[in-house]
């Protein structure tokens, strides 16, 4: 999100908390994709998750491939300002049942841009260690098992093959989401902080920023293999997976006031 430049502290809160409805329905009329995310490495040496807890496998004389893929993780502060919360996609991926949403590349929302056909997308609880994050419990992460075929994009599938496809993304659309900010003077705000952020994996990027959007709902429209995505814990388990920690410095921000905001909410919708 872009703020009027130079805001900070009580001075962004204030205006977040003014423009609180104007904002989500904003973030609720788009459709969320990944962004772009710089990582820097972390000093420990890639590690090789069990290929035996995940579904992974070659069959190269076929063209198929079938891997475990994590489209989305749970309780971690996005470059979105977002914190998705457990159960996030339950309703959407039921809904969905027997039409489940598509395996993409780069959301390019086109038939030729399919790269696997989906066996199952499903919501479970995984070590934060399995994501690359040093810390001890668990999360909740979106799971993705895909059949990767040869024919549908032979690039994408080499790259799958080699091991080089590390980060996704979702396709998706906000449904139920709510404003949390880090001062008690804000209290419904603050409510949603206290309630949300002793489950964060990088609290201590949500204590510099002071504030995040809690997503507890949302549509779920479909799984992209990217370059670089909004969330970097979106491995393909079962190989070597070389966590990163997000160092992106956004540009200086372009002042937007109130009224901007609405009128490009209305050009959205």
């Amino acid at each position: 999100m872009i703020w009027p430049e130079g805001l900070k502290g009580s001075e962004l809160f204030r205006y977040l908390k003014a423009n609180k409805s104007a904002i989500i329905d904003m973030k609720k009329s788009v459709i969320k994709h990944a962004d772009a995310v710089l990582l820097s490495v972390t000093e420990e040496p890639p590690r090789s998750i069990s290929k035996s807890a995940y579904l992974f496998s070659n069959d190269e004389p076929n063209g198929v491939l079938k891997r475990t893929i994590i489209a989305n993780t749970y309780n971690w502060l996005d470059s979105h300002d977002d914190v998705h919360q457990n159960n996030l996609f339950a309703k959407s991926i039921k809904d969905k049942a027997n039409k489940m949403q598509p395996h993409l590349h780069d959301h390019i929302f086109q038939m030729d841009a399919k790269v696997g056909i989906p066996i199952s997308w499903s919501e479970k609880a995984i070590p934060w260690t399995d994501l690359g994050v040093n810390i001890a419990g668990q999360t909740m992460s979106l799971f993705l098992e895909s059949q990767i075929m040869k024919e549908l994009n032979k690039q994408v599938y080499k790259d799958y093959l080699a091991g080089r496809v590390d980060q996704h993304s979702v396709g998706m659309q906000y449904v139920k989401l709510d404003m949390a900010i880090n001062d008690a003077d804000y209290s419904d705000e603050y409510k949603i902080w206290q309630s949300t952020f002793d489950k964060l994996g990088n609290p201590e990027k949500a204590i510099e920023q002071g504030y995040y959007f809690s997503v507890s709902e949302a549509k779920l429209i479909e799984g992209s293999a990217v370059l670089l995505g909004s969330n970097e814990l979106t491995p393909t388990l079962g190989q070597k997976f070389e966590p990163g920690k997000p160092t992106h410095k956004e540009q200086p921000p372009k002042a937007l006031n109130i009224s901007e905001l609405v009128k490009s909410y209305y050009k959205l919708t």
